[in-house]
């Protein structure tokens, strides 16, 4: 409806989709400068995308996502709590002697 009102109409064959800069899908946000016409076959591509992601029950490392080593980055990526822990350990200098 918002994007009909503020943007123009809806092409045969299109679907209206949020248009993040980072790839997130919010069906709530309905500002029209999110909002993008795209058509039926990419929209599906993407929501089959979304959804394996979301399927996923392990890091590529194989840590489990639990609530407790799960975490949600800026962009809306999980992200696992171990391996960020890892990462970031990693990247530490040691301390001048």
């Amino acid at each position: 409806m918002v994007f009909r009102l503020l943007v123009g109409e809806i092409p045969e064959g299109f679907q209206v989709r949020h248009a993040d800069p980072w790839g997130r899908h919010f069906t709530l946000c309905c500002n029209p400068d999110h909002l993008e016409a795209v058509p039926k076959k990419k929209a599906l591509r993407r929501r089959d995308w979304e959804s394996a992601r979301a399927r996923r029950t392990h890091c590529p490392s194989g840590h489990a996502y639990t609530p407790g080593n799960s975490y949600l980055d800026p962009r809306g990526f999980r992200q696992c709590r171990t391996c960020r822990a890892e990462r970031v350990e990693s990247r530490r200098v040691p301390p001048a002697a």
